[in-house]
Formats: C-alpha cells, structure tokens, sequence
C-alpha cells in the first residue's frame, strides 16, 4: 500500500484534500484512514473535504461505467476535431538490450540504440513516422534485430484493437476504450489526482479506473485508464497482458506505459511512452532472461502545417537511407539518458506489473509455460571440477505452484567425494518481498572472503593447471531466507539456518598440464552442528550511470549454545582446541565509479571489510590473498579476525569494441587479535599479513574476457597472471 500510494503522490502536482479523503476510505487498514485524515486537515482551508459515496468504488459501479463511455465517446469526436488538420513532430528514442537476473538483481547491458523519428498526421486519419536517424553501440556481441514499432511512437493510443511487435509478440487485444468494451472488461474507479502534463497550461484533474478482464483466459488488456475528468480524454495507460495474449512462447511479460500531453489547450497527443519486454527459453528454468526496454519523447508539435498527401503513402514507419541516418545530429550522446537515469524507468514499470497482479487476484500473468521445467542455475552447477570433488554432474527441474510459489529440486554426483548432493527449495515471491526455505545435503561451501573466482574459471584452472581456488566444506541442513526490496537500489536480506558442517578432503590430483602435486592443501575448519544467522542490508546501483556507488553491511554468525571440533584434511595435523559459545561476524563493503565519455574511461575503487567476535570457527575466519582480494601474493596466505582490503581499476577504450586498457592498484590486510585460540597454533598456517600490489591488463570483446599481469610489491609479492571473465556473470557460470 505504501508503494502504491509513494507512486501516486510523486506524479501529484496538486491535490484536494478529498482526493486523500477518497483514497483513504477505500482503504480497509484503520492505520490509513488515521493517515489520511492527518494529511486532510492540514489542507482544509485550501478546499473543504466532499462527502465520498464509496458505492461508486466497486466494479462496474455506475461512475466507472460512465467514465469509460465517455472516452470512448471523446476517442471518437477527437478524430472529428476540424480545427487539427496536420500536425509535425520530433520524437528521441533509447532502446536497451540487456540480460537480468532476477534472483540477484544482476543486469549485463547488451546492446543501447538511439533513434530520432519524424512524425506526421493529417487529418482524418493519415499517420506517418520516418526514421531519420539511428545508431547503436554494442557492450557484448549480439545480432538482435528489433520490431519496428519498439522503434516507433504510437499514434492514437493503439487503436481499437492493440497489437505489439507487428503482431509477432501480442495481437487480438480488444482495447479497453473500444466501441462495445465493456464485453471484455471491468471497471473500476480508483483513484482522483491532479497531473502536471507538457502543453497545460494548469494540472489536469484525472480519474485512474482500474481495466480487468472478465475472462482472463482470453487476450486482454490488464492494468489502469487515467481519464480526463472533464472530457473523457485518455491521459495516460499503464498495462500488460494476460497470458493468452502473447504470440511468441518465449515471451514473459510486456510492460508498457503511455502518457498524453495536452496542446493548444485542447488536443490530447502522444508525449511519452514506455515499453519492457521480457524473453527467457520456455524448456527451461534459468535465473537469465533477456529484456528490451525502451523510452520514447515526443516534442516540437507544428500545427496545421500543409502537408502533401503523397508523403502518406507506403508503410506507415519508414527508414530514411542509411548514410542520412548515420549523420543525424543527435542532440544528446548515445549514453546519456543511461548516465542520467540508468536504464530507464524501471520501478514504474515494476509497479504496474504489481498492480496488474493485484487486479489479477494472483493469476499467472506470465506467457512462459507453467509446467515443469529443467533447471539450470549456472553452468558450475551443470559440470564443475575440483580437488574436493573431482568431476561433479548435476541437474535440476522447476516448477511454478503458483503466480508467487516455485519449487525447485536440484541434484547431482560427485565423482571424487563419491557421494550425491542435493537441494530442495520453495520460493515465495509477492511484491516487493521474497521468502525461501530450503533443505539440503553436502552442499560445498568455501572459507574465505569471496567468491574470488567465477566457477567456470576455477573448474578450467583446477582442470588444466591444477590451480583450484576454493578450500570447500560440505554443509547440510535446512534454511530459511528473506529480501526485501527497501526501494529500486536497496535491499534488506537475513536468513536462518541450522548445519551440519564437514570437512572436504583432497580427493582429486588431476590435471592436464601439472602433476598431481601441484593443489594446495585444504583449510581446515571446525566439524559440527551450527545455528546460524544473517541480518544486512545492501544497495545495488541502477545500471549504466556515469557514477555511481554501491554499498552492503551485513552481520552474521553462530548462534549460542554450540561446541564443535576441527575435521581435518586427510588427518595431516594435529587438532586444535574446541570452541563454545556464540560467534559474530560484521562486514562491510563499499565500491564508487565514474564514466567519462572520452574513451569510454571508467574509473572504480572498493573496499571491503570486516571484524569477529573473540572466537569464531575456523570456516568464518577471514582468509586474504592472491585472486580476488590481493593479487600478487600467495592465494589465502593472511588469516585473521579482522580484515581490509581495497583497490582501484581505471580502463579505456583502446580498440573498441575489442580491447580496453586496464590498470589496478590493489592493498589489504589481515590481523589475528584477542582470544582467539587458533592465534597461537602455527601448525595451522593461520598468520596474519598485508602487502599491496600493481597490475595491468586488457579486457576483451566488451570486457566479457579479460587478461591481468599483477606484482606484489615488497617481502613475498610474486607475479600473477589472471584470466578471467566480466565479474557481472559469475552468477551464470
């Protein structure tokens, strides 16, 4: 609720004070209705508050339908309105394409397209678009070819009948201020409030009614219809659609928002539109999808200009010759809406899809099958390779139960450990919050401050060069977990769980380019049966700003009442002393960047860190070192209760989209303190350290891939070579 009236009252220019007055009795919390009669009095002397007949609120009560007969009736007499004979306009679109991951937030920018449009009309009904310039800069490779209308404005809110993606993605949706509508719709009225719109001289009074379908099986619009209150006029339209819409099996949702603006006092005309389409493979139950997301402006509206009806014909959106739409002059640099406001606005678009759901009383609103799919996380829970496990096989199905419930089962065999692993998981999803429980047997986790590698990486070094950076355990038990989304960047997330934790062994020492003694020896950790904890809170920034900064502190730990003992690693040392009592560990993490526009330079710098309590198994010690904290050093050489580390990276373009330049500075350390009873055991290499390290490199294709030289400076740097790719798809692989 919360959300929705945040929503409504940033597109406030002004309101009555019965307009609070109204939404609040439609209400049924009391802590609202106390709500709004404190924001109510405040305002009585700019207007006395109305009585509200809330009998008008339901649907199809008589004012909702008396609203949607009166657009459909101003719809038509705006095709009749002899004093607009012609109209020319300027229309700027951005187009991105990019991959999202919904289970972390993570989005990868593919592809970002800049068009400038020439928009004609004369009257009765003749419409023309011609694409006069146009340019794209890819981040990856990609051959995407996109629909003409994603390119487009739409002209006359869609018509009778709304069709997306020339018919190829949604066709055959009655439009909910159509001739004889009602047959397929709902309607309800929801809301009062005042707009502030270019070409209005003043705000405009509007109305939101609320569009469902009576059949929700049929293709049909679903969302909201904000109405002129004086005229009927269409002012803005947030929707979807329900599943039966959509004409291409691989099709999640379509989002899409559509604004009016108000000309010479009376002629309602496209201003700005809005439009997200999400595609992910039906067959399977992957956490990557891909969405085209796209923001169009209209501007610089001529009037009654003549115009030759010869420029009408053909197809309605035409291209200019390429050579005229490479030279345009766009006003703005191709990035610069993405520096400015990140890729558009995706908490309103995320919010009509919240709100179609409610108006869908939790029916699936996705395309995609919901039947069981084949699961696959990432490309390490497939095939992975380590001296723990040896070669590991794993598969996974899923399975929508519900809009908001999943279930999942993934499992596999473990060739060196020689034992199966396995997980089952609910996942609950409403809104801005979701829940997990899960249940699980020898899951591999690793010690250390990571991860420092992406799986694929350290299953190709461990492989080939015998290098495996992880120092696994195997934990099992159930869990239970939470997040919250606080607003677009920021997140809350905590978790319960109780484990059973046991030590890996070296099991596996082959590989293909070194003998089997080249593998480190493992970690040891503490053995036993765990009650832990999470509680933090993290931000994650829009993507493609021209700064930004991102930023996490979260603490987490044992629970009291615990006493465990050391597993170790093929029985080669001796055991250290138990430890009881509770354990607590509190991080922090902080990263800033800037892009500049010349070479495409970016600079970034981050720091993590992070301090325990007296005693803590050795599995939550802080482990630093080589890959992925300090470069330079040996991997996991540092230990400690308390820990820091940082650096810098600035790249630009040296060949682009091929080759970027790369240079880094890197420092950290870490230090044994107090109690601990491991400070005074060197049997088990815990030390604590520090050092700081230079490197350089090249990113290859867009970054996807890059290769870095890195020196450790003073008392036991050495070079490292890291190869590895862009850390935005460690999750996918």
């Amino acid at each position: 609720m919360l959300r929705g009236l945040g929503r409504r009252w940033r597109a406030v220019r002004a309101r009555d004070p019965c307009d609070y007055l109204a939404l609040m009795i439609r209400s049924p919390r009391p802590w609202v209705l106390a709500l709004g009669a404190a924001l109510a009095l405040p305002l009585g002397s700019a207007a006395q508050p109305l009585p509200v007949d809330t009998s008008q609120t339901g649907w199809n009560a008589p004012r909702a339908l008396d609203l949607i007969r009166q657009a459909q009736q101003r719809r038509t007499q705006s095709l009749q309105d002899t004093a607009l004979l012609s109209y020319r306009a300027d229309a700027r679109a951005y187009v991105y394409f990019y991959l999202d991951r919904r289970d972390t937030g993570q989005r990868n920018l593919v592809k970002t397209d800049q068009v400038a449009l020439e928009v004609l009309w004369r009257a009765p009904n003749l419409a023309k678009q011609r694409i006069v310039g146009w340019r794209n800069q890819k981040s990856m490779p990609t051959n995407i070819h996109y629909h003409i209308d994603h390119l487009a404005v739409v002209m006359e809110n869609f018509g009778d009948e709304i069709r997306i993606g020339d018919g190829d993605e949604v066709s055959d949706v009655p439009h909910p201020a159509a001739p004889g509508a009602e047959v397929y719709y709902d309607y309800r009225l929801s809301d009062s409030l005042s707009l502030g719109l270019p070409g209005a001289g003043e705000p405009v009074r509007v109305y939101e009614l609320q569009v469902r379908p009576k059949d929700f099986a049929r293709p049909a619009f679903v969302g909201a219809l904000f109405v002129d209150r004086r005229e009927g006029a269409l002012v803005r339209l947030d929707f979807t659609f329900t599943p039966a819409s959509y004409r291409d099996r691989r099709l999640d949702y379509v989002n899409i928002s559509l604004d009016n603006g108000l000309w010479k006092g009376r002629f309602w005309l496209p201003n700005e539109q809005r439009l997200e389409v999400r595609r992910q493979i039906p067959e399977l139950d992957i956490p990557a999808g891909s969405v085209i997301r796209g923001s169009l402006r209209v501007s610089n509206y001529r009037f009654n200009e003549p115009l030759d009806p010869v420029e009408f014909a053909g197809r309605p959106v035409v291209l200019a010759p390429e050579p005229q739409r490479r030279a345009f002059p766009f006003e703005q640099g191709i990035h610069e809406e993405l520096r400015a406001e990140g890729i558009g606005p995706a908490v309103e678009l995320a919010e009509i899809r919240r709100q179609a759901m409610e108006l869908a009383r939790n029916r699936a609103l996705s395309g995609l099958s919901q039947g069981l799919r084949l699961r696959l996380p990432a490309a390490s829970d497939v095939l992975r390779y380590n001296r723990s496990e040896g070669a590991v096989l794993g598969l996974g199905v899923g399975r929508p139960l519900t809009p908001t419930l999943n279930a999942r089962l993934h499992g596999g065999w473990a060739f060196g450990a020689r034992h199966a692993h396995g997980k089952a998981e609910l996942r609950w999803q409403r809104g801005p919050l979701r829940l997990g429980l899960s249940g699980y047997a020898n899951q591999p986790r690793d010690v250390g401050v990571g991860p420092v590698a992406s799986g694929a990486a350290n299953t190709l070094a461990a492989f080939f060069a015998g290098r495996d950076y992880s120092d696994l355990y195997f934990a099992h038990g159930a869990a239970l977990s939470a997040r919250l989304a606080l607003s677009p960047d920021w997140e809350a997330f905590g978790s319960l769980a109780y484990e059973d934790h046991d030590q890996a062994e070296r099991l596996s020492g082959f590989s293909v380019f070194e003998g089997g003694d080249s593998f480190r020896g493992l970690q040891p950790i503490h053995d036993g049966f765990f009650t832990l904890g999470s509680l933090g809170v993290r931000r994650t920034p829009t993507l493609g700003l021209a700064g930004w900064w991102r930023g996490g502190l979260w603490v987490d730990g044992v629970l009291p009442d615990y006493s465990v003992e050391l597993g170790m690693p093929g029985g080669g040392l001796p055991r250290p002393p138990s430890v009881e009592g509770r354990a607590a560990r509190l991080q922090a993490e902080l990263g800033w960047g800037r892009r500049w526009t010349a070479g495409a330079t970016e600079l970034e710098l981050h720091a993590r860190g992070g301090v325990t309590s007296d005693q803590v198994p050795l599995q939550q010690t802080f482990f630093l070192g080589g890959r992925g904290t300090v470069p330079g050093f040996s991997f996991r050489e540092w230990a400690g209760n308390r820990y820091l580390f940082g650096g810098a990276t600035l790249t630009t373009d040296l060949g682009s989209p091929w080759m970027r330049g790369r240079l880094h500075a890197n420092a950290g350390a870490a230090r044994l303190y107090g109690g601990n009873p491991l400070r005074d055991a060197p049997a088990f290499r815990l030390r604590g350290g520090d050092g700081a390290s230079l490197g350089a490199g090249v990113g290859l294709v867009n970054d996807l891939l890059y290769l870095d030289v890195h020196r450790g400076l003073g008392a036991g740097g050495l070079w490292e070579i890291v190869v590895e790719t862009s850390r935005g798809f460690w999750d996918f692989l």
